[in-house]
């Protein structure tokens, strides 16, 4: 893999999370959901963060996001402390969550209008989008009429409309089958190789950790805490064929034994 397809320290840092600490208090009890949490993220990489469920990643993705205030420790995007929402992120959920009412257009615009920008300057842009996720002649369908797949493609088209320089997607294809979540992770890694956006996932599925990702942050159970950091070296672009190679194999191993898994 050269230099060119593999974003690192060679780059500028874009997210820094050191000593994070975050404890849910309610009705006379406490919960820790991370401890000690400390990473970083350079600029055009694509890291995710696996673990098991409970242990905090979902909790991490909302304290960067600046939609969860943090108990303890440092969060900083661009050497500046995360203090709220923010429109640098795009964010990209479970579920698409769209506007059952307008158009597959009305809702990639829709964070334009939120941000109150002039919608004619980004007219253009949110076709150009809907052309890369293969949706330009779905423009005028309404949610209803598109797959789980294609909601997904189109979620991705609005959060990335504003040009965002950072990428947050929290568990995006969880609730696909395995055959479409599969073909999304293929179309994820072509839209990150075309726009390069700085990308953090969080996803229960190491074989998609793998696939997409240049590093692979491991929790462990909560209070979740980093227990390592896996480089993954395989080459870009990814395709199906990568999948059943003995290098993703050996390296969808690693992960699981971090974790606590066994893949045979």
């Amino acid at each position: 893999m050269g230099p060119e397809n593999l974003p690192g320290e060679g780059n500028r840092l874009v997210i820094e999370v050191e000593n994070l600490k975050k404890v849910y208090s309610s009705r006379g009890s406490s919960v820790h959901a991370v401890e000690d949490v400390s990473f970083h993220v350079y600029e055009g990489e694509f890291v995710t963060i696996v673990g098991h469920s409970g242990c905090g990643k979902t909790t991490i993705l909302k304290i960067l996001s600046g939609l969860l205030p943090k108990t303890s420790g440092t969060v900083s995007i661009n050497g500046k402390p995360v203090i709220g929402p923010h429109a640098n992120i795009g964010i990209v959920f479970q579920t698409p969550i769209l506007l059952r009412w307008r158009s597959i257009l009305e809702n990639v615009m829709l964070p334009i209008e939120i941000m109150r920008l002039k919608k004619r300057d980004y007219y253009e842009r949110a076709l150009d989008l809907l052309k890369l996720t293969g949706l330009i002649e779905f423009k005028d369908r309404y949610p209803r009429e598109l797959s789980g797949g294609m909601q997904q493609r189109v979620s991705i088209s609005r959060a990335l409309i504003h040009d965002p320089p950072l990428l947050f997607l929290d568990e995006p294809f969880g609730a696909l089958d395995v055959m479409t979540r599969n073909e999304m992770n293929i179309e994820l890694e072509r839209i990150w190789r075309e726009k390069r956006k700085t990308s953090l996932l969080i996803t229960h599925s190491i074989p998609e950790a793998v696939f997409l990702s240049d590093r692979i942050i491991v929790m462990t159970p909560r209070p979740g805490r980093v227990a390592d950091v896996v480089e993954v070296d395989l080459p870009r672009p990814r395709n199906a064929e990568m999948r059943i190679s003995e290098k993703f194999f050996k390296l969808v191993q690693v992960v699981a034994q971090k974790i606590g898994l066994q893949y045979t």
